[in-house]
């Protein structure tokens, strides 16, 4: 079976793995810009594109990065809208879907944060650009167990979360349920 990674936004990115062999089988980033696209219109091509990604690897389930209120309203709101849009797009289609909360994939992957001790060259060049450590630490995180070197933390952070998810969810396709690995349902 193969899933969908999504982490969701006007510049996102996706990761698509086959569950049982826990194998990375294709990935990609999105970009609509504000200048070119309304929020509104980014979020119907952002659903034109995942659409496109699921035909197109034979998808069967699909996992997006849960939203968390953060410091803008505003943010969360548009967040909310595409993540509703998306599951519309996944019940129309009869899709299993679940949500990925950051702090599960982040831990799962070691990208929260770390001490002085356990930085290498790359984690304190990267710190100079300005992202946020856990952004560092996915990119690392892709590098190291993939061998792709990319500075776009959305495109790592979509790759971390389907590792997570072959590695410590359970998805279950007779009644259409996910569980983490383990957890009793």
């Amino acid at each position: 079976m193969n899933i969908l990674a999504i982490d969701q936004a006007r510049n996102g990115a996706w990761s698509v793995y086959n569950y049982e062999r826990g194998e990375l089988i294709g990935y990609g980033t999105y970009e609509f810009p504000l200048e070119k696209y309304t929020y509104a219109k980014a979020i119907m091509h952002i659903k034109e594109l995942i659409y496109a990604v699921m035909k197109a690897y034979d998808v069967e389930a699909v996992f997006v990065e849960d939203i968390q209120m953060r410091a803008s309203v505003s943010s969360f709101k548009k967040l909310a809208q595409l993540q509703g849009v998306l599951v519309n797009l996944f019940e129309e289609n009869e899709y299993l879907y679940g949500y990925i909360a950051p702090s599960q994939w982040q831990n799962f992957c070691k990208a929260r944060g770390r001490n002085t001790k356990e930085k290498n060259a790359r984690i304190i060049e990267l710190e100079h650009s300005g992202k946020k450590q856990s952004k560092i630490l996915s990119i690392q995180f892709v590098k190291d167990q993939f061998g792709i070197d990319t500075d776009n933390d959305d495109l790592a952070d979509a790759i971390c979360q389907g590792y997570y998810i072959v590695n410590a969810v359970e998805i279950l396709k007779t009644d259409k349920s996910v569980k983490k690995r383990g957890e009793k349902k």
